[in-house]
């Protein structure tokens, strides 16, 4: 038995095809509408520009890191994503997100950052989302949260100042040539079993220890810490990841508690870096620091392979360094600088004290505009570690998103980010 077929009518097929053509008639004439829109507006057309956040030309966040290059991050991403090469695309997005919640305040939550994404279509767009295809809500939640651990996020704070570096060369600038070295608190949050009290800040928590490049204002370096550990031990430790990516700090500003004789000796004839520091009430002349303490030292490795016979003071301060005899080296550099201060001691308190506040206030403007210690997310101290340690990047990122695009000046300035 033969089937039947039934066509429809054909008047039925011209209808269809009317309905298709009005539909794509009417969606062109949208589209062409919204072009004119943009056309004639000249707010919508300058953000595909890069505009420095000024007083007088305030941007949004993520309009500003839409221009920031992140390809100095890849070491770090191939780590983290065997796939890398063919899902980079997708990450370089979710390394804006972070920093982008550590700019904003207000977004100090995965769901609260995750909601902004897939509510706001500019924003998605601008940190290099696709707003129709976005990742969902764990994935997001585990990049930041899981595999941006302590290790990582030490990783690619000197991974991006390697990059600073650079980017200053370019313009004839140097990095690390003057320093300021502090340790700030970061305040528990109430009821957190694992903070300490300490009777000078006040407060229950831990501290930071913090290296600013003077000039450009970037963070070089920082060491965690309990909140009554001595943070004069940090100095060293800064110095020598910083030698790992080729930065020599040629001076140091800090206060008494860093200018220990081991410190002064190996910071000089290790990494090649000078101390400035006021006088302590209690220090007096420490005659391990003579001359001729130091040549008599020095005589008692006669047999040593690398002594010299007639060698000058700089070699023979060298050498002690190097065999631990920290107390002469470092005694004849803190006797030198006592001497010197002494002898300028209206320049070098004014000095002192003009360098000691601009380290104070910077940490304060931190404190301020990125809520380092006011936004802690949880309780127990890896949370404040991580969360410092991101603001730490989040003001280094603005700093390397100006140099990227030919600002040289007021570099870590974020006042101006909305």
């Amino acid at each position: 038995m033969k089937k039947i077929l039934f066509h429809r009518p054909l008047w039925q097929y011209h209808r269809r095809d009317e309905n298709i053509a009005y539909r794509n008639v009417d969606s062109a004439i949208k589209t062409y509408w919204k072009k004119q829109e943009i056309f004639h507006d000249s707010s919508i057309a300058t953000k595909h520009y890069f505009v420095n956040p000024t007083e007088g030309t305030p941007v949004e966040t993520s309009r500003f890191l839409k221009h920031l290059d992140l390809e100095w991050v890849n070491p770090i991403l191939k780590g983290l994503f065997p796939r890398f090469n063919w899902i980079k695309h997708r990450l370089y997005p979710r390394v804006r997100l972070m920093i982008f919640m550590k700019l904003r305040k207000d977004l100090q939550k995965v769901a609260e950052l995750y909601r902004v994404i897939q509510s706001n279509e500019e924003i998605a767009r601008n940190l290099g989302f696709d707003p129709y295809d976005l990742p969902d809500y764990e994935t997001i939640r585990h990049f930041i949260n899981d595999l941006l651990d302590d290790e990582v996020l030490d990783h690619l704070l000197y991974i991006q100042v390697e990059e600073i570096k650079h980017q200053l060369e370019r313009y004839g600038e140097k990095l690390g040539e003057k320093a300021l070295e502090d340790a700030t608190p970061i305040t528990a949050k109430r009821g957190d079993s694992e903070a300490e009290y300490n009777d000078y800040y006040k407060v229950k928590g831990w501290k930071k220890d913090l290296l600013i490049d003077q000039k450009h204002k970037v963070f070089l370096a920082f060491q965690n810490l309990e909140i009554n550990e001595n943070e004069g031990q940090s100095l060293l430790l800064n110095l020598e990841k910083l030698q790992e990516i080729n930065i020599a700090v040629g001076e140091i500003t800090a206060d008494g508690k860093y200018p220990t004789y081991e410190n002064i000796a190996v910071a000089k004839h290790t990494y090649g870096t000078d101390l400035f520091y006021r006088p302590q009430d209690g220090w007096v002349h420490n005659s391990k620091g003579d001359v001729d303490e130091i040549n008599r030292r020095y005589q008692k490795y006669w047999k040593h392979h690398d002594f010299r016979v007639h060698a000058a003071l700089d070699f023979k301060l060298g050498f002690l360094c190097k065999q631990g005899d920290y107390d002469w080296v470092g005694a004849y550099y803190r006797n030198l600088h006592v001497k010197r201060y002494n002898r300028r001691i209206k320049h070098c308190v004014r000095r002192y004290r003009i360098e000691r506040n601009t380290n104070e206030s910077f940490n304060n403007y931190l404190k301020q505009h990125m809520g380092f210690e006011t936004s802690l997310p949880l309780r127990r101290k890896k949370h404040a570690f991580k969360h410092t340690t991101l603001c730490l990047i989040a003001i280094n990122t603005v700093a390397l998103t100006r140099l990227q695009n030919g600002i040289t000046e007021h570099l870590t300035s974020v006042a101006y980010l909305t």
